[in-house]
């Protein structure tokens, strides 16, 4: 039944009941109410006020707290509402035709039922403003998470080469005679380290090219940096096939990069790194696979949102990145595969692969 059926019928019972007070106020009943409550119908929810035609008055039902000044302010809320319904009454000693007035309001059903539709639409306002505070905020933090992660990230990529360029230099300033070559060629990889880093940065917030080719090349060029500045007791295994897949050199380097020395992290001082590139019908295939700590079940797909490190001086930005660059960059898909503690933890990178007709 709709609000509206609800009103018609509430206001059908009042024409109902003002006509019964009619019909026995105008005969021979001594007692015109006990005859309406008890034959008439039964009304226990809406509000009825009965007035003389000077405004007195004289009767009254379902009002609570029926104090005189309450009756005249539910009165006055009647009157503003619905236009009162006259009944006649004859008066016998005088011999002549007066009137009562019967007002009445909405029963508290009917008053809930009408404003029900407002509250839910307020309630589904603050509701839907929440989520988009909850989400603003939210996307304010992870977005100066990203900053404070990319700053210290740029400050980590840069020292490492700084740090070894400042060595050369002291060493130098130390010894009067040196091999010249081969300090030169160290300081060129060095600096050749720096420019790198530089077009990282500059690739990442942009479209990047995709074309460069051999990915195995650039897993043996991005570990043969690194591996020389790890602990001799960590062996890192090679299984690469000969890949052709168009990808940004760069950037891609970058994904190595972070993932091999997320293993050395899990790994510690010693254990086994291994990284296999293979392609199957329609995907490439990179899998990096270490015995280290491993990850909990529960962090499978934690580890890739900014912010969020198991590492005590960590920021949580590496992973965070390499999904960025495998997932917007070339249309691929990063995940940890499995995890055992200390036995093996595979993240596995899946680059489709397209068909060149399409």
């Amino acid at each position: 039944m709709t609000i509206k059926e609800i009103k018609e019928r509430e206001i059908k019972t009042i024409e109902r009941y003002s006509k019964f007070i009619e019909l026995v106020a105008n005969s021979e009943v001594e007692s015109a109410n006990y005859f309406v409550d008890d034959i008439l119908i039964e009304n226990n929810s809406i509000p009825i006020i009965v007035t003389d035609s000077d405004g007195n008055i004289i009767e009254y039902k379902n009002i609570s707290e029926p104090s005189e000044s309450n009756l005249f302010d539910q009165l006055g809320s009647m009157k503003k509402r619905y236009e009162p319904i006259k009944i006649n009454i004859l008066d016998k000693e005088r011999n002549e035709v007066g009137y009562q007035l019967i007002y009445y309001n909405n029963s508290k059903i009917l008053d809930l039922l009408i404003i029900a539709p407002y509250f839910i639409i307020s309630l589904t306002f603050l509701i839907l403003l929440s989520i988009y505070l909850i989400s603003f905020y939210s996307n304010k933090s992870e977005r100066d998470r990203l900053w404070t992660g990319l700053a210290k990230e740029t400050a980590h990529q840069l020292g490492t080469p700084l740090s070894s360029l400042i060595g050369w230099n002291e060493y130098l300033k130390s010894k009067k005679k040196v091999d010249k070559g081969f300090i030169s060629n160290e300081i060129d990889k060095d600096l050749n380290r720096l420019k790198i880093i530089t077009d990282r940065f500059s690739t990442i917030g942009s479209k990047p090219s995709l074309i460069d080719k051999d990915i195995k090349k650039n897993i043996i060029e991005s570990i043969d940096y690194l591996k020389r500045r790890v602990s001799p007791n960590v062996k890192t295994k090679l299984n690469l096939e000969t890949v052709n897949y168009n990808f940004n050199k760069q950037l891609f380097g970058w994904v190595i990069e972070n993932l091999y020395k997320n293993s050395i992290d899990a790994i510690g001082k010693n254990g086994t790194v291994e990284i296999k590139l293979y392609e199957d019908k329609d995907s490439v295939i990179i899998d990096f696979i270490d015995d280290g700590i491993g990850i909990n079940k529960s962090d499978f797909s934690k580890i890739f949102k900014p912010g969020f490190t198991t590492k005590q001086r960590g920021w949580g930005l590496g992973l965070t990145l390499v999904n960025r660059i495998i997932s917007d960059y070339h249309k691929g898909r990063i995940y940890v595969k499995n995890s055992i503690k200390n036995v093996e933890t595979t993240i596995r990178i899946e680059l489709k692969k397209f068909d060149k007709k399409s």
